[in-house]
């Protein structure tokens, strides 16, 4: 099976955690590269909902090998918190099932403070972050001071960094009363039974995955966030800290390029966003509030009602440029069921010119008027249909309008929140549907 990268085209909450474990059982590892607990992932079988923020989504498949890379940020307690809540409902991750980037940054207790003390100011351009630490210790990495798993092995030297840490915090932030509550001394009594915990799931990832390429083993390479939210090609300022485009695999797995031989590229049938930020295709009226209710649009991780919209072809274009999408995932086709008519954007109106590509500038984009075409609906349920020939013509018109802008084609389709719920249109990268071990 080749390697494949797996990653969100539009703002995020696509149904990427989806899409990898109905891939799951066709890999050896899957490797989450980047982002950090901010991400939520919803998987859906038996009738239980699991929802996952940092774990890879291979962990229900108990073939696989699961590596939380050294591109993304690890919370300590989240993580054992995420571990010990699926082995309440009988899923149990060993060290031989999960595995952490011994060059992963850690989460410290401060960041999370930083982070949201940040958003919160009055004057301060507001980013809409969970203010769960992501930023600020992707900052702390950027400027070469961070804390990784690899540290944990010099405990006793662990104590000196994080009291470095904190007076050049107390030097910098010393308007956050917060941060004074915490020394040297209570961070370590806090994070080191954590780390303890963690310590017999730390590896060395690049020699990890370097002798399973070496054993033809297959990757799955998961990302968090999506192609909008990318700190390079998002928009800017409005995105995650960490690359989450197919780029990012390289740098936060470990990888030569040449191990990433085929991306898909996640999509819903419409648009969504969380936070702030432009969003050209946004409704607020009947239907966008009809797309939030019947996509149950609330995040995964935060619970924050998402901002509903039209699909848009724009932005779908641009990701699958950057990415170089061999296939698509649209996830969600039923929540359109109810109505008559589907706008989707097919171009963007600016300073009074039609334009087609995607600007670099946010101002740009929230001056941006979409320009729409209307597709008719198709009116009647299609959750649970198995067979693409049994869809509405209207909806595989749809389909086929996406493909033909976004330019490459839609191998699987949601039909439903449930691994069942899905149209395999190929076999070549999802294969037949197969049983998951849990």
């Amino acid at each position: 099976m080749a390697n494949l990268a797996i990653v969100g085209a539009q703002w995020g909450d696509e149904g990427k955690g989806k899409a990898v474990d109905l891939l799951a059982p066709r890999f050896d590892y899957v490797v989450r590269f980047q982002g950090g607990h901010n991400a939520g992932h919803s998987v859906v079988f038996n009738g239980e909902r699991f929802a996952l923020h940092v774990l890879p989504s291979g962990v229900f498949c108990d073939k696989t090998v699961n590596l939380i890379g050294n591109g993304v940020v690890v919370e300590p307690f989240s993580l054992i918190k995420e571990i010990e809540g699926l082995r309440t409902r009988g899923v149990t991750l060993t060290p031989d099932r999960l595995k952490i980037s011994d060059r992963a940054h850690i989460i410290m207790p401060y960041h999370g403070i930083i982070d949201r003390f940040r958003d919160s100011r009055s004057g301060q351009r507001k980013i809409g972050t969970t203010g769960r630490g992501i930023g600020p210790t992707y900052e702390w990495k950027a400027a070469r001071h961070g804390i990784r798993f690899c540290d944990i092995r010099h405990m006793a030297r662990l104590g000196d960094f994080v009291a470095d840490e904190l007076a050049a915090i107390d030097k910098r932030f010393r308007d956050i009363e917060e941060l004074k509550q915490w020394s040297a001394t209570k961070v370590m009594a806090k994070l080191k039974p954590a780390l303890e915990y963690l310590a017999p799931f730390v590896v060395d990832s690049v020699e990890l995955l370097a002798e399973a390429r070496a054993e033809s083993r297959s990757l799955l390479f998961e990302g968090a966030q999506a192609a909008l939210l990318d700190v390079d090609f998002g928009t800017y300022p409005f995105v995650t800290s960490s690359n989450s485009c197919a780029a990012g695999v390289t740098a936060g797995a470990g990888v030569p390029p040449s191990a990433i031989e085929r991306v898909i590229g996640v999509a819903k049938a419409y648009c969504t966003r969380v936070g702030e930020g432009p969003f050209p295709t946004e409704l607020q009226d009947d239907i966008g509030a009809l797309l939030k209710e019947a996509g149950r649009e609330f995040g995964t991780t935060t619970g924050r009602a998402r901002r509903c919209g039209w699909l848009d072809l724009v932005a779908l274009r641009y990701a699958a440029r950057i990415n170089g999408f061999d296939a698509l995932a649209l996830m969600k086709l039923d929540v359109l069921d109810g109505l008559d008519e589907i706008k989707v954007c097919v171009a963007y109106e600016l300073d009074g010119q039609t334009i087609d590509f995607f600007p670099a500038s946010h101002l740009d984009l929230a001056n941006a008027t979409p320009r729409y075409e209307t597709l008719p609906g198709w009116r009647r349920t299609i959750a649970g249909v198995q067979n693409f020939e049994d869809l509405p013509q209207q909806a595989k018109d749809y389909v086929a309008f996406i493909e033909g802008h976004a330019g490459c084609p839609v191998h699987l389709i949601g039909v439903g929140p449930d691994r069942q719920q899905t149209i395999v249109r190929s076999t070549q990268f999802f294969g037949a549907r197969q049983a998951q071990a849990v």
